[in-house]
């Protein structure tokens, strides 16, 4: 099942573009290395993490390697490259009594364009501690929900980007900007009866439990946009259409909240849409329901949080694709277990059996979470 908002749209689009025309202040320089957001704390059922994305430059890259006080803390080599890009979502284990009000150092080790094997080092300051994330209320009816995609240091929603037509040079950092990642912190829903996601054999969307379920707002504020349009697909495990920058997430919603932030509610059932642009809608108000348009293949919601410090505006579908992700909690939920990640993509499914009974307070589930709320 090929169930994440991105998954597939990230092999299409990522990466296609010339480098920009805009000359970093040194022409010799062959390593560059820009943040995209600052770090921020994220709470999950697997403990605390300190989470950032590094945005790099250079012709070949083998690892980078985190320190904090002279103590190796993690060795990554798992980049997202093409050509001379790469993109690296680092998760660190967030000690309990946080860290002093230094910095992390990294050692990056690549080799230039002549071959030659080079370390480039590389300080990111942090903080004592750092706030928690704000509460939001559930996007789906009380029930049991997998929480396919849910943020973890080995999900793939972190991974995935919006690259821009061309890497934009950062004059503060010094370094390219290669996209945006709205996703970051995204959860796909999809519910379970009896342990399982759907009744007969799954191939038709009214089999799957979560289709055409109550959509539910989870925070009051007013529809910055919607689209209501995009089919359906109407076999589960095919796409009846190709996916697009302008059909990727589907029929969706997007609602400023109080704050700032921005809630999106993404592969939404064509014409079932209750809201339109300008209207003021409550926490818990059915938005629309849950449906398989856009990059879906099988029903899910795709819900995540957006970031707007600049205010942006969403004039066009394409526009929402361009934000930052914002990291959020929920006040309360129950984990039963956990699913092997791509559990969905193997029918037949083995229905799910739960492990624990765990009660979990602001914070999220993890990838292939089993939950109840």
């Amino acid at each position: 099942m090929q169930s994440t908002f991105l998954k597939l749209v990230a092999f299409l689009l990522i990466f296609t573009y010339s480098c920009n025309s805009q000359n970093p202040t040194s022409p010799q320089q062959v390593f560059f290395i820009a943040l995209p957001t600052s770090p921020v704390k994220v709470s999950n059922t697997e403990g605390d993490w300190l989470v950032y994305e590094l945005h790099i430059k250079t012709s070949n890259i083998d690892k980078v390697e985190v320190y904090y006080n002279d103590v190796l803390l993690q060795t990554y080599t798992d980049f997202i490259t093409k050509d001379d890009l790469h993109v690296a979502s680092i998760w660190l284990p967030y000690p309990p009594t946080g860290w002093g009000e230094e910095k992390l150092e990294h050692q990056f080790y690549y080799q230039n364009t002549k071959g030659d094997k080079i370390i480039k080092n590389f300080s990111l300051p942090i903080h004592k501690q750092y706030p928690g994330a704000k509460n939001i209320g559930f996007p789906v009816p009380q029930g049991v929900w997998l929480a396919e995609g849910a943020p973890g240091s080995t999900s793939y929603h972190p991974r995935a980007i919006f690259p821009y037509p061309e890497p934009i040079y950062d004059t503060e950092q010094e370094g390219y900007l290669i996209g945006n990642n709205p996703q970051r912190y995204a959860i796909d829903y999809a519910q379970l009866e009896n342990g399982l996601p759907y009744k007969n054999d799954g191939l038709k969307l009214e089999d799957w439990y979560c289709y055409n379920r109550p959509v539910l707002a989870v925070e009051g504020g007013i529809v910055l946009f919607s689209e209501n349009s995009i089919p359906d697909h109407q076999t589960p495990g095919e796409l009846d259409y190709p996916i697009t920058a302008d059909n990727v997430t589907g029929n969706v919603v997007y609602i400023e909240h109080p704050d700032g932030s921005i809630g999106t509610y993404c592969h939404l059932i064509p014409n079932s849409i209750l809201v339109q642009k300008g209207d003021v809608v409550t926490a818990g108000q059915e938005l629309g329901r849950l449906g398989n348009s856009g990059n879906s293949s099988a029903p899910h919601l795709h819900m995540h949080v957006l970031t707007n410090p600049e205010g942006k505006q969403i004039r066009k579908y394409e526009d929402g694709l361009y934000f930052e992700s914002l990291p959020y909690a929920f006040s309360q939920f129950k984990k039963l277990g956990q699913l092997p990640p791509g559990y969905l993509d193997e029918p037949p499914l083995t229905p799910f059996t739960p492990t624990t009974s765990e009660d979990f307070n602001n914070t999220l589930p993890s990838e292939s979470d089993v939950i109840k709320f």
